[in-house]
């Protein structure tokens, strides 16, 4: 691993994430699946401490393996991921109507490769908040070697309780975070009480589709062994968003499930371990690391370090986590009850008007000018 990685990574790190969830040295994917409501509310109590442990153990591996930006993106025709990920935050700029001099909250900033892509192409302020004292600190020093110091810090911070005066900022977005939050309606509240009269507030976010099936066992599973492999304590979803939004005030300008405009491969196939997607050679071994193929020869090769007595058991653990962070979310994607991006553009009416803008995409018939396919609201939520 590189550098970053502390000493005693693995072992310290791992026992205690897996204390949220089990009290076992090993995962059983179907206790995990089988999560009760509430086993899932006790964590939500805990959701600080969950999502700390869990980038914890996790940062180093997606830095390493994804880059600095820790989201999916909608695939772009002949790009690559990392360039689709570079037109998908460019074209989220647009719709969440960002302008040069704003000052810009980001929540659950990562290390803060959003922020610097946005940064440098709309000449904002933006400020990013997390509760992982790493990634603040891993955020601050890439920042100061991209040069965007004068653009772009970090505060560590709860989601839940912003430290930061009323009416502070002219912009707040997300992305994937507020999926972390055990509560989306008080979570957007804190948001509401950061923006100025007339402010803007755009997320694109973790949720499970309309077409999630709370009764379906196999659903269920699915949504559980998400939240197991990603950190996450209480998965919202869409309709649950919206309402919240609704009831806080909000004004939705646009709404879309971004997942629909990736073309012509799913945004799934990296996580899903599908090179045939692959455009360029750092692509195809990126998505190779992440195949079924891969991590079977992997999970081998550590299986017998550790009878030998060469790594901790805790190495197998893991893997494991890997395994359901990348192969839940694919397993989602492909039954369309899950989405990793979808987007709320919206606004917090006052200051000049009434709050009923010009150019709203009235809510369930979002009129998204993106390119690709499933323009407008989520086609299943």
């Amino acid at each position: 691993m590189a550098s970053h990685v502390p000493e005693g990574y693995a072992p310290d790190r791992m026992r205690k994430y897996m204390a949220h969830f089990t009290s076992e040295a090993h995962l059983d994917g179907a206790k995990l699946g089988s999560t009760t409501d509430e086993e899932r509310q006790a964590r939500q109590r805990e959701y600080t401490a969950v999502a700390k442990d869990y980038y914890d153990l996790v940062s180093p591996l997606y830095e390493q393996g994804w880059g600095q930006r820790f989201h999916y993106t909608p695939m772009a025709p002949g790009l690559s991921i990392d360039a689709s990920m570079t037109e998908y935050e460019h074209e989220f700029a647009r719709l969440a109507g960002l302008r040069a001099g704003m000052r810009v909250l980001d929540i659950g900033c990562g290390i803060g490769g959003p922020a610097r892509t946005l940064a440098r192409r709309v000449g904002c302020h933006i400020v990013g908040l997390n509760n992982n004292a790493w990634h603040i600190e891993r955020g601050t020093a890439l920042t100061k070697e991209a040069g965007l110091e004068e653009l772009v810090s970090f505060v560590q911070g709860d989601l839940m309780k912003l430290p930061f005066d009323d009416a502070t900022f002219d912009a707040v977005y997300v992305f994937e975070a507020l999926c972390y939050a055990p509560d989306p309606a008080a979570a957007y509240g804190e948001v509401w009480r950061m923006l100025k009269p007339g402010g803007l507030f755009a997320l694109t976010d973790w949720a499970m589709t309309d077409k999630f099936v709370e009764g379906n066992l196999h659903h269920r599973d699915v949504r559980n062994w998400i939240e197991f492999g990603n950190g996450i304590t209480r998965m919202p979803r869409v309709a649950e968003m919206r309402a919240a939004l609704a009831e806080t005030g909000f004004e939705v300008l646009h709404e879309e499930n971004m997942a629909y405009r990736s073309h012509p491969g799913p945004w799934y196939f990296g996580p899903a371990g599908d090179v045939r997607w692959a455009t360029t050679w750092g692509d195809f071994w990126k998505v190779f690391t992440m195949s079924p193929a891969f991590l079977f020869v992997v999970n081998g090769v550590y299986r017998l370090l550790v009878l030998v007595g060469i790594l901790p058991r805790e190495v197998l653990a893991l893997m494991d986590t890997m395994w359901y962070c990348c192969r839940s979310v694919a397993m989602g994607g492909q039954l369309d009850i899950f989405t990793p991006m979808y987007l709320f553009a919206t606004r917090k009416p006052g200051a000049d008007g009434d709050g009923k803008g010009k150019n709203k995409d009235k809510a369930g018939k979002g009129k998204g000018k993106g390119k690709g396919k499933g323009k407008g609201k989520e086609n299943s939520g």
